[in-house]
């Protein structure tokens, strides 16, 4: 059974990935130490398994889980998830889909199939599963009669079995209101992504709190809908300092999330 978190707030290395490929584990130390509780990994660092798994409990960080590539998926889905439990992770997430895989309805459903797939595995393996979206899933598909690549995963995907971790930004970068789009995904989000939006016309990613969107609205949706982790991210930080970004969002979701938390005994 997995321990609910009392803080609930991860961040995704990805944010700070310039660092993290120059020290892996120091940049972990450097969040630690500037108050992170947890991370999201995307890729260990080169990093032997058990030696994170020591370090991680070394600065008592916990692992919302990892996004894990599709490639990672279909040439060795086992390996992939045996890592993620040695690093005593909770939700295996396929991260990204890659542009020759989005062009037609035939190859969504095709995703929706491995999807359910993988995610039994990772259920027998003791793991949640799930699917983060960008914006390019909400466009309707040529071929698909009003269908998009997220409505397909939505509906043919089991819900018991295949989670969304819903990322706020580009759900707005794809024109919908993400506390609403938490709200019609209820029971199905067990992971957010937290960043916030800038001013047009670029509308870079910015850290959660400081940008346009309602995190009055969003916090208590993503609560409702059942997120166990609040996941800050950026996937453009300040290049001079992506670590102060993360910590800065990190504060700022404590600041906007306090008395809608997810909370427990973890």
């Amino acid at each position: 059974m997995i321990e609910l978190p009392d803080n609930p707030i991860a961040v995704q290395l990805y944010t700070v990935r310039a660092e993290a490929g120059q020290d892996f584990p120091g940049t972990l130390r450097r969040l630690a130490a500037g108050g992170a509780k947890a991370v999201e990994f995307a890729g260990y660092g080169g990093m032997a398994i058990g030696e994170l798994q020591a370090l991680l409990d070394e600065l008592e960080l916990r692992v919302a889980g990892a996004h894990i590539p599709i490639a990672a998926w279909e040439e060795n889905a086992d390996a992939a998830l045996a890592d993620l439990i040695v690093a005593e992770g909770e939700y295996a997430v396929v991260p990204w889909l890659p542009p020759e895989r989005r062009g037609s309805a035939a190859y969504a459903r095709e995703l929706a199939a491995s999807l359910n797939q993988w995610a039994a595995l990772a259920k027998a393996a003791g793991l949640g599963f799930a699917y983060h979206h960008h914006d390019f899933e909400f466009n309707p598909l040529p071929d698909g009669d009003g269908a998009s690549i997220f409505s397909i995963i939505r509906d043919e995907t089991d819900p018991a079995l295949v989670g969304i971790e819903v990322d706020v930004y580009w759900a707005a970068r794809a024109g919908l209101d993400p506390a609403h789009l938490l709200r019609e995904l209820e029971g199905r989000v067990p992971l957010v992504h937290l960043k916030d939006l800038g001013p047009a016309p670029d509308h870079a990613d910015l850290p959660a709190g400081e940008g346009a969107l309602r995190w009055d609205e969003i916090l208590p949706a993503a609560t409702a809908a059942g997120a166990r982790w609040w996941i800050v991210e950026q996937d453009n930080p300040n290049p001079a300092d992506p670590l102060a970004d993360a910590l800065r969002a990190i504060r700022n979701v404590e600041r906007l999330g306090d008395g809608c938390r997810v909370s427990g005994d973890g």
